[in-house]
């Protein structure tokens, strides 16, 4: 008797039907970017914008909404922000104009919520948002480095950001971490201790800029191709041989947060 009661009850479970919860399916939603590099400093104002396209599947979605939502995770608060909407074509397409104001490394979420018996769908892409940066931020230290900023100049240069390298030293700035593409800086020998000496830039084994100076030459900067040999994973180190390096206003553009606290 048992056994059949428990037949019984067996087959009431199999024959009962889903709930709409559970016999709706999800819609299926596909995000990119038109830019997923764009460059917030960029001299003649382009690459600052991109455009978060895709499309939504799973019925007929025409005139419907998705939802944008940004999460920088270069910053320490990574919360998810709403950046706007956009209605769907009737081939279920969505573009969406963002123009991001700060860098970092960015997760954008398109949503499209549950409605006529589908269950909510997203998808996420990324964005790289660039911008230069005060590699003070990164100072790391270096033996006997200083800081005097406009109180020492370099082939008749001041900058507001100065660093003073002495001779067999290195100033080492730790920009790993950040997704860091190009690099500026000026650098001469120090008008206040004088002589010659050398200098050299760079990440790991890798020169981004090297020469030779002396007191009274006009300080030195990257060419267009040099601030391009930046990369991301190594940290800046400024050595100066022979004589008093002064490393004036380096920057570099990176994917680091300046209007909100940034991760470290």
């Amino acid at each position: 008797m048992r056994k059949i009661l428990i037949a019984i009850a067996t087959a009431a479970l199999v024959a009962a039907p889903m709930t709409a919860a559970e016999a709706a399916s999800s819609y299926r939603v596909s995000a990119s970017s038109s830019d997923n590099k764009l460059d917030l400093t960029s001299h003649d104002g382009s690459n600052r914008s991109t455009v978060i396209k895709g499309t939504v599947r799973g019925g007929k979605v025409k005139g419907q909404k998705v939802y944008l939502y940004a999460s920088n995770t270069s910053a320490r608060n990574q919360s998810y922000r709403y950046i706007g909407s956009d209605r769907l074509s009737s081939s279920g397409r969505f573009a969406k104009k963002w123009k991001p104001k700060d860098g970092g490394l960015y997760r954008v979420k398109v949503v499209k919520r549950a409605g006529q018996g589908k269950r909510a769908g997203q998808d996420v892409t990324k964005v790289y948002v660039y911008r230069f940066t005060n590699l003070a931020r990164f100072f790391a230290g270096g033996a006997g480095v200083t800081r005097p900023d406009k109180a020492t100049s370099a082939g008749g240069g001041y900058w507001s950001t100065a660093y003073e390298i002495p001779a067999g030293s290195s100033a080492t700035f730790a920009t790993q971490g950040y997704a860091c593409f190009r690099i500026n800086f000026k650098i001469g020998v120090s008008d206040r201790t004088g002589g010659s000496g050398s200098y050299r830039v760079s990440q790991g084994g890798r020169t981004i800029k090297a020469g030779s100076l002396s007191r009274g030459d006009r300080f030195v900067e990257p060419t267009k191709t040099e601030t391009k040999r930046m990369r991301a994973n190594d940290p800046v180190v400024v050595t100066a041989t022979g004589t008093t390096m002064v490393l004036g206003n380096p920057k570099a553009a990176c994917t680091y947060p300046a209007k909100s606290a940034a991760v470290r």
